[in-house]
């Protein structure tokens, strides 16, 4: 009885994993967007809109994001570059450094649209540059696939973390009651032939080298382990995105 209780408890812990893996890797295509639009309305760059291909991989997907972030970041480099050489080093560095309150931000813009506005011309493609160009994006996300490297939770395709109960069901290995200690009934029924080889392949990952037979909780294990690594740089650049709407909010309210 307790195995079955376990197995259904790993079930859940599955289910919410992949769903939040899904979330974040759409909240980076989502911030990763948010930041083109940015760029593209006041440094007039032509950054595309990228899109998640849910027929890859997390890691595939990230991949492809950080090419992108990367020469988005040699943008806002160079354009950094002009903005230190404008602007005094005290205005700068209160651009470039932690700022907590809303006060200093209005500070900050009221400083540049007084002083610096026929210097920069648009104020606000320079406020952006320098937050993402000291936020560096690419490397926050490099160095979180870094850490998930022997992970093969990132071997998923993004297409299979959209599972219901049922589905996990099918695809794992199921504890009954009468299996002796937990052990696994070992004909599952399938998925479709493209999801379920991808399950496949992450099952055979996941207990490659294990002496357990369970299967779901070490599955749970790594994708649990994927989200704690994952999310905190997501929130990072949740974080950036908000900053540089805040500024160019603030920056609209003081043009009109």
């Amino acid at each position: 009885m307790l195995s079955i209780f376990g197995a259904e408890r790993d079930k859940q812990r599955v289910l919410a994993a992949s769903q939040t893996l899904y979330d974040i890797i759409y909240i980076y295509a989502s911030s990763t967007n948010t930041i083109f639009r940015i760029l593209n309305q006041h440094l007039g760059t032509n950054f595309p809109i990228i899109t998640v291909k849910e027929n890859l991989s997390i890691k595939e997907n990230l991949q492809l994001l950080i090419s992108t972030l990367k020469e988005m970041q040699a943008v806002v480099e160079m354009k950094d570059k002009d903005v230190q050489q404008s602007i005094s080093h005290r205005l700068y560095a209160k651009i470039a450094g932690p700022i907590t309150s809303l006060q200093e931000k209005i500070t900050v813009v009221k400083d540049l649209y007084e002083n610096y506005k026929g210097v920069l011309g648009s104020i606000s493609g320079p406020i952006a540059a320098v937050l993402l160009k000291h936020s560096n994006l690419p490397e926050t996300v490099e160095s979180a696939i870094h850490h998930l490297v022997t992970s093969p939770a990132l071997s998923l395709q993004v297409a299979d973390l959209l599972m219901g109960h049922n589905e996990i069901a099918k695809i794992f290995p199921t504890v009954t009651e009468n299996s002796p200690s937990g052990s696994r009934i070992q004909e599952a029924r399938p998925r479709s032939p493209s999801v379920a080889f991808s399950f496949s392949n992450f099952l055979q990952a996941v207990l490659w080298g294990q002496a357990s037979t369970n299967t779901l909780k070490i599955a749970a294990d790594y994708l649990e382990e994927a989200v704690r690594v994952l999310r905190p740089s997501c929130e990072t650049f949740q974080c950036i995105v908000k900053l540089a709407e805040v500024y160019i909010s603030l920056i609209t309210d003081k043009l009109q």
